[in-house]
């Protein structure tokens, strides 16, 4: 099988679409190297001014296509219908990460659908974001010969906001959850009392920033260990209200936000959290609930949509309008050590049940599908 794959999200600093592509793509490599891989810096009209940081595997099934390609050509390569297919390395399937769903004559195309809370929530982006990704999803929908899910609660929400759509098109469809990012170094331990707490996650209002903020200074109010809010994310849309908030809370030592790190990095603060905190309104997945999980950290999460498909009977769970909840739950956690260890335990066990290599063979398996369709 010759395979186009996307991994133009790669090349910026990256969000959930940008890892997915990049942990995805490594795993079937690994997992098949029989079939040819062509990875697409450059993909339909998402153009990047630079790829240096995108994803590179050295391997000799797999090729860059844009390496040496300048934006301005790889824009006309995307544009030449007739030699398009030649130019980018004669796929037998594409496979589309980035809200862009290109047509390559001569190829099936399969496109990631993450979510729809654009259309669910869309209160919670831009104008701009929510037209991208509504376009990018409203297109897909044309083109695709197969759509993939990262969830069961992506697939539900997708159903809910078109309901019968996929019955009716008669199109494959199948659901490939994600997997930890990044992975602890050693075998983690039940964490002893951690130095602060963390969250993860873009400075934006479908990440509830603001609730987790009043939570914390209810808890500032009771506690005897008033330990700090670590905060790892850079900075999102319709955030400049809580920027503010959040260096007032750091000069009264309330907060540290650190803005995006780097996975080396990610690994120790989850190591070192008391617990992970992840009040989000929205999520087609929940990685970083998983990734803390992964790591034996505790984890607070909002009970909505994906998180408690993703977190099982391991996490302890609050609604995301609550303050009060959130900031029991941190009085709770720093006070019984034994919860601490009996949720850092069960969240090994849950992480442990999503595997890369697991996901990338369901992703095979329904290439072939697509493929015989």
């Amino acid at each position: 099988m010759r395979i186009g794959f996307d991994v133009a999200q790669t090349c910026a600093e990256r969000a959930g679409c940008g890892w997915y592509a990049d942990a995805l793509i490594r795993a079937l490599v690994t997992i098949s190297p029989q079939h040819q891989y062509f990875l697409y810096h450059q993909f339909g009209g998402w153009i990047n001014g630079s790829i240096s940081n995108g994803t590179r595997i050295a391997a000799s099934n797999v090729t860059s296509v844009f390496e040496n390609c300048p934006p301005e050509e790889a824009i006309r390569i995307w544009h030449d219908l007739p030699k398009l297919r030649t130019k980018i390395g004669l796929p037998d399937i594409v496979h589309a990460n980035c809200y862009q769903a290109p047509i390559v004559p001569g190829a099936k195309l399969v496109y990631t659908i993450y979510d729809v809370s654009f259309w669910a929530v869309p209160e919670f982006t831009t104008e701009a974001n929510r037209l991208i990704c509504q376009d990018g999803v409203l297109s897909a929908l044309q083109n695709a010969d197969g759509v993939i899910f990262i969830s069961q609660s992506a697939q539900d929400e997708f159903e809910l906001m078109l309901p019968g759509w996929l019955r009716h098109s008669g199109m494959p469809c199948a659901v490939t959850p994600l997997a930890a990012k990044t992975l602890p170094t050693l075998t983690p331990k039940a964490p002893a009392q951690g130095q602060y707490w963390l969250s993860v996650g873009s400075l934006e209002p479908r990440k509830n920033y603001d609730t987790l903020l009043d939570a914390l200074a209810l808890y500032w109010e009771r506690s005897q260990y008033r330990l700090p809010l670590r905060i790892a994310g850079g900075k999102g849309w319709k955030s400049d209200a809580l920027q503010s908030r959040i260096r007032e809370l750091s000069r009264r030592g309330m907060v540290d936000y650190l803005g995006y790190v780097p996975d080396q990095d990610l690994s120790n603060l989850y190591a070192g959290a008391e617990a992970f905190i992840f009040p989000s309104w929205y999520e087609g997945f929940g990685l970083p609930v998983l990734e803390a999980m992964a790591h034996g950290c505790p984890v607070i999460s909002s009970d909505r949509t994906s998180l408690r498909e993703v977190g099982g009977n391991a996490v302890l769970y609050i609604d995301p309008a609550s303050a009060s909840a959130i900031s029991a739950l941190m009085l709770t956690l720093e006070s019984d050590p034994g919860l601490r260890s009996k949720s850092s335990q069960a969240g090994l066990v849950q992480a442990a049940k999503y595997d890369w290599q697991h996901t990338a063979r369901q992703t095979l398996e329904f290439y072939e599908r697509v493929l015989g369709s």
